[in-house]
């Protein structure tokens, strides 16, 4: 029997099952491969290493004057100039963070601004290179933190918060004050024949401060004791009721100079300075300027304040000191004349007239009058003002106007020139009562000369006096000014002193004083 064969399509559909399952799969895979490519790779993170450093700065006299900070590179990735940059922020006390932005450069000693530098051979920051930032403005005490960025990731590859190393920092003076009483526990304030108290609180951030090394210095008494120019210490023992031994306040308790026999207003505005000094030499200095109120109570003289006096002129004149005599007498002589009612023939007979002033000086500046002074006379009746200027007492014992008096010393056309015969001299006990009095001698017709007035005439004539001259350094008398530059002393030529305690100014005064009838 022949066997016959059917077409039979079984097969051929499972081949191609497999074939589109295949190539689907293909195609899919395809595409998430496609897909996946176009993903971008993410960069590697920056790895870096830094060893950070702060540094406080000093000038020749110990004092800080900036900081200079030190990066070294330790290990990680280069840094490239191009792409990295570095922030310097900066924080004093409560103020505002300032930020400064600083660059990768090379060393350049031509640099107007050399910071932000590299040790290395190119602008690249490697391994082991150092980067220097200094700043003239910031202190070590200040909360200083360092940022490095890579530009264009936008990420902050290394942080540090800075701060001096032990024993670079040195001493603070937190607070300063003067204490009238240290039995309360307010701060009362300095009276004059008082005495004081004077307390520093001292601190150091490294914690190495010599305590026997604060003290003080008053420049307040020139001259009248110098004990008080030399260094006083100031103790931190606790001494008094309300300090705590070791509790950084240091107190300059009673002594010669804080506590005088002869205390006064003459305290005011005298200078106090300070020093401290920690174990590894740094030393800070700072001042303290003093100030005196009057006795608030129980004293012997009521003052006008000081602050009056500054209105209403330092040299004042009472109305009884004021007297004439003639020329032809010496101006010793016991032959005066009132010049509130006088004749003519008075004031013009025997030589003419010689006015005397007697004053005193009430401010607390020695006050050197010059040629300029003088008793500027005006008429009711006219237009014209005549001055008589000041000449100097030579001999009371011989005529005025024959050796007994002279040319007040100076040159009319050089004012550069100062010259001084008199000086109203200061009371610093007590200002009210003022200085010695100083009696003034006018009757020349010019400046520096001693050349006569002419005639006077029946009219009424109003009479002011005008202090002409220099003012010394405050709260110093005549003599202790003497004691400290000699007797060659001259105002002039401390005008422009640095230091305000010696510093003296040009003065004038006008004094409406009195009305004269001439009949």
């Amino acid at each position: 029997m022949k066997s016959m064969r059917r077409p039979d399509s079984a097969g051929v559909s499972e081949i191609l099952g497999t074939i589109l399952i295949l190539a689907m799969t293909v195609v899919l895979f395809s595409t998430i491969i496609i897909w996946v490519s176009t993903v971008p790779t993410p960069s590697a993170r920056t790895r870096l290493d830094v060893l950070s450093r702060m540094e406080p700065m000093y000038n020749q006299l110990g004092v800080e004057v900036g900081v200079n900070v030190t990066l070294s590179h330790q290990g990680g990735d280069s840094l490239p100039s191009f792409r990295t940059t570095i922030y310097v922020t900066s924080q004093r006390g409560n103020n505002p963070p300032q930020t400064d932005i600083v660059p990768i450069r090379l060393y350049n000693g031509f640099l107007a601004n050399p910071n932000g530098l590299l040790d290395g051979s190119d602008t690249v920051w490697d391994i082991g290179e150092r980067w220097a930032y200094r700043n003239f403005l910031l202190r070590s005490s200040d909360r200083i933190t360092v940022s490095i960025v890579d530009n264009p990731k936008s990420v902050i590859v290394w942080f540090g918060d800075l701060s001096a190393p032990p024993g670079t920092r040195p001493p603070v003076f937190v607070d300063k004050w003067a204490d009238g009483s240290w039995a309360t526990a307010a701060i009362d304030p300095v009276e004059a024949s008082r005495g004081f108290f004077f307390f520093a609180n001292v601190g150091d951030p490294d914690g190495d401060l010599d305590a026997q090394s604060v003290f003080a210095t008053i420049t307040a008494w020139y001259g009248s004791n110098t004990a008080c120019e030399l260094p006083l210490p100031m103790r931190d023992d606790g001494v008094f009721p309300d300090r705590v031994p070791g509790d950084q306040v240091f107190a300059l308790g009673a002594s010669p100079c804080t506590s005088p026999p002869n205390p006064s207003m003459g305290w005011a505005g005298s200078i106090i300075l300070l020093n401290a000094t920690d174990f590894q030499g740094h030393q800070t200095t700072t001042r303290f300027v003093l100030t005196v109120v009057p006795p608030s109570g129980g004293g012997t003289t009521q003052r006008i304040p000081s602050e009056l006096w500054q209105y209403i002129g330092f040299v004042q004149i009472r109305t009884g000191l004021a007297w004439v005599t003639n020329l032809n007498q010496p101006y010793g002589t016991i032959l005066r004349f009132q010049p509130y009612r006088i004749t003519a023939g008075q004031l013009n007979g025997d030589g003419g007239p010689l006015f005397h002033f007697k004053m005193e000086n009430h401010g607390n500046t020695t006050i050197f009058i010059d040629g300029w002074t003088s008793a500027v006379f005006t008429s009711s009746a006219r237009a014209s003002v005549s001055p008589l200027y000041i000449v100097k007492p030579v001999d009371p014992l011989r005529p005025a106007n024959a050796g007994g008096i002279a040319a007040y010393p100076g040159i009319a056309t050089n004012p550069n020139d100062f010259q001084y015969a008199q000086v109203f001299d200061i009371n610093p006990l007590d200002q009210e009562t003022g200085g010695a009095p100083v009696e003034v001698l006018v009757a020349a017709k010019s400046a520096f000369r001693n050349d006569w007035p002419g005639n006077f005439r029946q009219e009424t004539l109003f009479i002011n006096i005008l202090i002409s001259g220099m003012a010394g350094p405050a709260n110093m008398t005549y003599s202790q000014i003497i004691a400290r530059w000699g007797p060659a002393y001259n105002p002039y030529t401390h005008l422009n002193d640095a230091d305000p305690a010696t510093r003296t100014t040009w003065y004038a005064q006008v004094i409406p004083f009195i009305g004269m009838v001439v009949y």
